[in-house]
């Protein structure tokens, strides 16, 4: 044998020095797979996970603009079991920053699965991390209405067995979605549902939550445009949150600012919907305006709205107008404890700080002040939440 300076590069190993080997390896694998499962199971995933973790994929970035036209139809989203999120979380990696994406299951009732951005501009996600949930008195009318009896399936004796299945569910109209909590859990409650949200930046979150629970799109659709009572191109301001971004008249002189379409409902909703949500941050007026039609000539069975400076005349009028269109007899203005910490399952409306303002509202009593910007109109009185 020639010895090299280091003395190894002729060296032949015996068949001894290999098996000692093996076994040292053996020793070490052994160690070293506990300690991996713990890390794959019992941590966070983070943004660096989505590639892989497709059993529990993470979320969407904020600021990616590499998704943002991509229009979630039946051709891109693939055929596959995950309904193509494989190449929407692939392709929503390309970005720049540290978003915090999350996965969660909330804790209503029932659980529904969706994407949220610890670290972005979303008090709807900062409440589902928090708390697992977010508006629970919003989400406490969503469930009294869209659950059990007469709720998001009802009885319908036309067609066939597809026809009478398709009948059975019930539309949800969500304006001003955001990232998809109250569309999520509408779909979740079995509804059919149509998601408005002009903001590109939540609007990521809601569609990674729809191809999750609906790959094919047949029962939820997202629309990325705000409502109006004209069609035009209006600018958007992102402001500090997600939640209150709203259309301007600013020219669009920040980076954070957005143009986007505006349409009318009427010309999209051609049909009875069981429950219409509004949250657009003071430009509820201009959705109704467009659609007088929905309402007019549809059955419009609930509509809950967010309303702003709602003492003062002309939004006092937009009430009155509102529950006139609609033909709705009963008006509720409600306390929304938006971070409360509660249990839902027991949690029942009974419980929540609510007002009867029919006749506030149908007979324009300005004198009379209202509490709380949150409203309920419906077409029967409120009952207890028995479900």
């Amino acid at each position: 044998m020639k010895s090299s300076v280091l003395g190894i590069r002729d060296f032949k190993p015996s068949g001894c020095l290999y098996w000692a080997l093996a076994n040292k390896l053996v020793i070490v694998l052994t160690l070293m797979i506990p300690v991996l499962l713990l890390v794959v199971f019992f941590r966070p995933f983070g943004v660096e996970d989505l590639g892989s973790a497709l059993s529990a994929p993470s979320g969407l970035p904020c600021n990616n603009n590499n998704i943002n036209n991509r229009p979630m139809t039946d051709e891109n989203l693939g055929g596959d079991k995950h309904g193509g999120m494989v190449d929407v979380l692939l392709s929503a990696l390309q970005t720049d920053g540290n978003p915090h994406i999350r996965f969660y299951q909330t804790q209503t009732v029932p659980t529904f699965p969706m994407f949220v951005c610890e670290n972005c501009k979303c008090d709807i996600c900062d409440g589902v991390v928090g708390l697992g949930y977010f508006a629970p008195v919003e989400t406490s009318i969503f469930r009294h209405i869209l659950g059990g009896n007469g709720g998001c399936h009802h009885d319908d004796a036309g067609g066939g067995a597809h026809h009478h299945l398709q009948q059975q569910q019930q539309l949800v109209v969500d304006v001003g979605a955001n990232v998809g909590y109250f569309s999520a859990y509408a779909t979740a409650l079995g509804c059919r549902v149509a998601s408005f949200e002009p903001n590109r930046n939540p609007r990521r979150y809601l569609e990674a939550s729809a191809a999750l629970q609906d790959p094919q799109h047949h029962t939820w659709k997202i629309y990325p445009l705000a409502i109006g009572k004209e069609e035009k191109r209006v600018n958007f301001t992102e402001e500090e949150s997600w939640g209150v971004s709203h259309i301007t008249k600013r020219k669009l002189v920040e980076v954070a600012d957005q143009e986007v379409e505006v349409v009318l409902l009427d010309t999209i909703v051609k049909e009875d919907v069981l429950l219409l949500k509004v949250d657009t941050e003071g430009y509820e007026a201009m959705v109704i305006g467009g659609s007088h039609n929905v309402l007019k000539n549809h059955n419009v069975q609930n509509v809950v709205v967010e309303v702003k400076n709602f003492n003062e005349h002309d939004v006092r009028d937009f009430l009155f107008d509102l529950k006139d269109s609609g033909h709705f007899t009963h008006v509720y203005n409600y306390l929304e404890e938006y971070f409360k910490p509660m249990d839902l399952s027991v949690f029942s409306l009974d419980q929540a700080t609510m007002y009867d303002v029919t006749d506030i509202v149908a007979n324009k009593r300005y004198e009379q002040e209202l509490k709380h910007e949150d409203f309920w109109f419906r077409k029967e009185p409120f009952k207890s939440l028995n479900v």
